[in-house]
């Protein structure tokens, strides 16, 4: 049977500001050692994890909130995540889980995400896969040779999970020198072999691991950006089957705006900070819980105290001076000349500038729509590519990614 997605957070529009998102780096440890990650050396610390406990009193202490966004090091490194999320679901009464992977350890992930399913129903829960390139590119980013466990992730999650609407399952590329000359022919070869609902691009952010693995600026990022505009209209029409015709016209709307809002806003700022034309609420609604108990208003701010300072009490870090200091500093992002590239922030900001929301998504959906031209993508264009990449499909066979028939051609 078919289970339909709940109503996300995303879909409630609200001026009021308030603790929205919850940022919880579940873990200090990882598995890959990827080249342009920006946690690399809060990681390189070593300091313990938080424990069960430790956790429990700050969610105990939050109240209700929407968004749980997981990050890491790798969620899939902490034993006792499950659970993590399982509390917050019974204490917060959160609506949204973000659970990002590389997907290494695939078992265990479909295995975590069938009891988060089971034991937290009401939530609708956003799977996001690591996939950087096709094959030695992905395993060279990431530092260890993953590329073929991160695409059996995606066949098992969709194989598992593909008639349950609750589960969201995305993949998400992050452009740097190793990458950047294939992402084009990558994007197409990612729409044609993986059923996933969305397929994020984004620049390398923040202090990277390796120096130099930046190599974008704002005009090459739009080009990109523009060029593959046309799939976003596809995946809009991919979320859409099924729905009616009125939903299916609002959902591709909303869908194809939003993203084309928050590129935008991206490469606006990745040359030089460039105001969003909304406020950004950083402090007001996220808050980042690092995994040793350092807390911040946005990930890729310095830390401004300790959740031991405030006897893990979330309202009182909310409230703190520290806190309201730097949400004065932040200054809704004007004052702090600090207008990121990040996601996820601009996701959450635009929930609490409704106004400006619908006025940057008006205008996103009609530039995409002035882009979009036919992509056609079929099984001769898709073994083009993977003979142009070298990949094992014998490997991708097996796995399912492409079909049988193939199997006796293997590179």
């Amino acid at each position: 049977m078919k289970i339909k997605r709940s109503g996300s957070s995303f879909n409630s529009l609200n001026s009021k500001r308030k603790l929205e998102s919850v940022f919880l780096f579940t873990t200090g440890k990882c598995n890959a050692k990827c080249a342009m990650c920006f946690y690399a050396n809060d990681m390189e610390q070593k300091a313990p994890d938080l424990t069960f406990e430790e956790i429990k009193k700050l969610s105990e202490s939050a109240g209700r909130f929407n968004r749980l966004w997981l990050s890491g090091g790798e969620p899939t490194m902490r034993e006792d995540m499950p659970e993590i999320v399982e509390m917050f679901y019974k204490n917060n009464h959160i609506k949204d889980i973000n659970f990002p992977s590389n997907g290494i350890k695939n078992d265990l992930l479909i295995g975590w995400l069938k009891r988060i399913r089971r034991n937290c129903p009401d939530c609708n829960v956003s799977i996001s896969i690591s996939l950087d390139g096709f094959g030695s590119t992905h395993d060279t980013q990431r530092g260890i040779p993953s590329f073929y466990q991160a695409v059996r992730a995606l066949k098992l999650i969709d194989d598992n999970f593909r008639d349950d609407g609750k589960v969201i399952k995305n993949i998400a590329t992050v452009i740097t020198k190793y990458n950047v000359e294939e992402i084009l022919d990558f994007t197409a070869w990612v729409y044609g072999r993986f059923n996933v609902s969305t397929h994020t691009i984004e620049a390398a952010r923040g202090v990277t691991r390796e120096d130099g693995v930046k190599v974008l600026t704002e005009e090459s990022l739009r080009k990109i950006q523009d060029a593959v505009a046309p799939y976003y209209m596809l995946y809009a029409n991919r979320i859409g089957e099924g729905m009616s015709g009125l939903s299916r016209l609002i959902t591709k709307y909303f869908y194809v705006g939003l993203m084309r809002a928050m590129y935008n806003i991206r490469a606006s700022n990745l040359d030089k900070p460039t105001p969003w034309n909304m406020d950004c609420t950083a402090g007001e609604t996220t808050l980042v819980l690092d995994y040793d108990g350092r807390f911040r208003a946005c990930e890729l701010r310095p830390p401004i105290g300790t959740v031991q300072e405030y006897n893990y009490d979330v309202q009182a870090i909310m409230q703190s001076e520290a806190m309201k200091k730097e949400i004065e500093a932040i200054g809704h992002g004007y004052k702090a000349n600090c207008w990121c590239t990040h996601g996820c922030w601009i996701m959450s900001s635009i929930t609490f500038n409704p106004g400006k929301m619908l006025s940057l998504i008006h205008k996103s959906y009609r530039e995409t729509k002035k882009l979009c031209k036919p992509v056609g993508i079929d099984e001769s264009i898709l073994r083009e590519l993977e003979e142009k990449y070298k990949l094992d499909t014998q490997k991708l066979a097996e796995i399912g990614i492409i079909p049988q028939v193939f199997k006796a051609g293997a590179a």
